[in-house]
């Protein structure tokens, strides 16, 4: 009976078993913020390589069929091969009437290379857009 009641009221060990319990919460969240940053990151870089590559279609230094490569190149590693751009233009044969579109997407879970969190956000396509007008010239 003594025991049991000294058992009772010991305490020690009551700091691993407590930490023990929120590791796996603390993890989740440290990795998950980390996973959350690299999408914020992928996107970012996917709207600033389609503002770089219709800027080069727009001033005619790259022609369409080279804006897709072009644009492949400036993202990282880990998107590069699930991404999808797509160029268009309003008037071809008129360079002062011609507008570029490009548009670069990529579905979330291809973008970070950790999928801790792809539960959270599943089928959900990042796209970045950009339009400008052509620059006649040569």
């Amino acid at each position: 009976m003594i025991r049991s009641r000294r058992f009772r009221r010991d305490e020690a060990g009551s700091n691993s078993v407590e930490f023990a319990l929120l590791l796996p919460v603390l993890i989740t969240l440290a990795i998950g913020s980390i996973e959350f940053g690299l999408i914020i990151y992928t996107l970012n870089a996917a709207q600033s390589a389609a503002r770089d590559v219709t800027r080069l279609l727009a001033t005619n230094r790259i022609t369409a069929s080279q804006a897709q490569s072009t644009a492949i190149q400036q993202l990282p590693h880990w998107v590069q091969a699930g991404t999808s751009i797509a160029v268009t233009q309003t008037a071809p044969t008129d360079p002062s009437n011609n507008r570029f579109t490009t548009d670069v997407s990529f579905a979330a879970r291809s973008a970070t290379p950790t999928t801790l969190l792809a539960w959270a956000y599943g089928g959900l396509v990042l796209r970045a857009k950009v339009s400008m007008q052509q620059e006649p010239g040569t």
